[in-house]
């Protein structure tokens, strides 16, 4: 597991005052997740961008969990590589992410502060560290009985130290805990007498981080996607809890009747498709979603939406695997599961959206395909991007929501899967006066009755496959040119799909600076496979696939479709890629 601890820094102020990273780190059930999140919306509502990292176990208590929040006054992309402020709320915690030897550059001296509460004991320090040590446990047991209260303590002492107004962190406290309670207040009263204290005790950052006064929000992915599927005309979810699909679930149930959405919990990932199924054949818009085991039990339901031709998008948050892997970590590893869910062959797309802002407008996308061609959409995340938290700015809540062919009613001899051009036939809806018709997960004919009891027809099973799979030239057709970053005079091609994006732009603009031409193709739509990509690499250096996987997943599958000669650099750890180290990664591979 790699740990990045504190930033190597010529001086113990921060590295660059338009920019600040902070950790806070600690047990489960400490209250690590929660305190994060307090710091990212101080830092969001003071108008600064914010990435967000959650690192924790699946254990409800103990273990080792920590939290990440980089701040700038400029767009961040990702988590960032080391830090400048860390939080311990525990000894583990302060030794594990001071240590210089599990820092990049080896025992170079490191810079920064680290706030910890004095109960901790004795442990090692190392040179070029600012210890502050603080009495958070004392401080917090003047205001509450509850021990997590000194994690309140601690941040209010490290916007002290940054010179944030304290008034936006009373603000964001009192959001947390429901109001203006008596909670709320006592966790107020400690926050202003940890920041008070701290400054007392240690002064300020003589570089003053600036903080422009400009409206941002701070989204997680989950919550963005169920967001864009409200606005692109969603009315039911239904879904059964697997980390990291679950936020979306939370999301949408936290705001079910402010939606007018019905959120259902269905007491297994097959039930939860099924239902959804059936809602979209009755004209509903509905999703379903899980990762990677839950979505295992649904493979056989895909195949019967992709033969009834019933339009159903699918959200698939990826963990690591195999089997349970590791629930709360991240991963690329199931793209090829994705492809490959149910048996024989069909049309589907897939989409994979770079951010979290991306994810809020693809998803409409996402269901807008899946009625106009009547085909299962998946809309892959993985736990990084479903649960990390990126500042957004004014998002566009209007949106043209398309149903696609839907018959009107009393048509004469009406087809339900009628041998069309362009393979996509008018649908019926349930009730609609004159549309009578058989709905099977039997291969069928025109009408929908079932070719294949008594006597299998092989002419009519040939003409109905070829209509289905009429729809990916369509699908092709309509395919976006592929996204790209800096690739214009570019002379090496980095290509990655879904939430690497955020690393591979920061390694490239790593490595623009030290002269090396790369640019990135960002593949946010893996399937089908956009024939620009051939075009795109003709002619380069060198091409690197960047996959967070074993075994290149999305470079299998372009290989598969057109002959591309590529390196591979992949991590499989269970963490995000970080920038600078994989900068470092991709110029090796340049120079091999």
């Amino acid at each position: 597991m790699e740990i990045y601890s504190l930033r190597k820094k010529d001086s113990d102020e921060i590295m660059d005052q338009n920019e600040v990273i902070v950790r806070v780190g600690g047990a489960a059930g400490d209250g690590v997740q929660s305190a994060g999140l307090i710091i990212g919306k101080v830092f969001s509502r003071s108008g600064l961008y914010v990435s967000t990292y959650n690192y924790y176990q699946s254990i409800i208590r103990g273990g080792q969990s920590w939290y990440q929040i980089r701040a700038s006054i400029r767009k961040v992309k990702n988590q960032g590589d080391d830090l400048d402020i860390l939080v311990a709320l525990n000894k583990d915690a302060l030794e594990r992410h001071t240590n210089p030897q599990i820092n990049e550059g080896g025992a170079s001296p490191l810079t920064g502060i680290v706030v910890y509460d004095r109960s901790v004991g004795e442990f090692k320090k190392y040179e070029g560290i600012k210890y502050c040590e603080m009495s958070l446990g004392e401080i917090a047991q003047k205001y509450s009985k509850n021990t997590l209260l000194k994690n309140t303590v601690a941040i209010g002492a490290i916007f002290g130290y940054l010179s944030i107004d304290f008034e936006v962190l009373a603000e964001v406290i009192r959001d947390q805990f429901g109001g203006k309670g008596e909670i709320a207040e006592l966790n107020v009263k400690a926050a202003k007498e940890g920041y008070d204290t701290f400054v007392e005790k240690y002064g300020k950052s003589s570089k003053e981080l600036k903080t422009p006064k400009k409206k941002l929000y701070l989204i997680a992915g989950g919550e963005a996607t169920g967001l864009g599927a409200v606005r692109a005309g969603l009315k039911a979810y239904f879904g059964y809890p697997m980390t990291p699909a679950s936020s979306i679930i939370h999301y949408l149930a936290a705001h079910e009747k402010k939606f007018n959405v019905f959120v259902k919990i269905t007491e297994d990932e097959i039930s939860a498709i099924n239902m959804a199924i059936g809602a979209n054949y009755a004209g509903i818009r509905a999703m379903t979603g899980s990762s990677g085991g839950g979505f295992a039990l649904m493979s056989e339901a895909v195949g019967m939406a992709a033969e009834m031709e019933v339009p159903i998008v699918i959200y698939e948050a990826q963990r690591a695997g195999p089997s349970t892997g590791l629930p709360t970590k991240t991963e690329q590893g199931d793209l090829l599961q994705v492809i490959g869910a149910s048996q024989g062959d069909f049309p589907k797309a897939i989409f994979s959206p770079r951010n979290i802002e991306e994810a809020y407008y693809l998803v409409g996308e996402a269901l807008n395909l899946a009625d106009k061609y009547q085909i299962p959409v998946f809309f892959m995340v993985d736990l990084y991007l479903a649960e990390h938290y990126e500042t957004v700015e004014n998002l566009n809540f209007d949106f043209k929501i398309e149903r696609g062919k839907i018959a009107g009613g009393n048509e004469k001899d009406y087809k339900r899967y009628e041998f069309t051009k362009d393979g996509i036939s008018t649908r019926a809806l349930p009730g609609t006066p004159g549309l009578m018709h058989n709905e099977d997960s039997d291969e069928h004919d025109e009408r929908g009755d079932v070719v294949s009891d008594a006597v299998t027809d092989p002419v009519i099973r040939e003409k109905v496959m070829d209509k289905r799979m009429t729809k990916m030239k369509g699908l092709i057709a309509e395919l976006p040119p592929t996204p790209q970053y800096r690739f214009e005079d570019a002379e090496y091609a980095l290509i990655q799909w879904g939430s690497t994006q955020g690393a591979v732009e920061e390694a490239t603009d790593i490595l623009r600076n030290k002269g090396i031409k790369v640019g990135v193709i960002e593949v946010n739509r893996p399937f089908p496979v956009n024939p620009d990509i051939p075009r795109l690499v003709k002619g380069k250096k060198k091409v690197i696939f960047i996959e967070n996987n074993y075994t290149g997943q999305l470079m299998r599958l372009i290989k598969s479709e057109y002959s591309i000669e590529a390196d591979l650099i992949t991590k499989y750890n269970g963490e995000s890629f970080y920038p600078g180290k994989l900068a470092e990664e991709i110029e090796k591979k340049i120079k091999e």
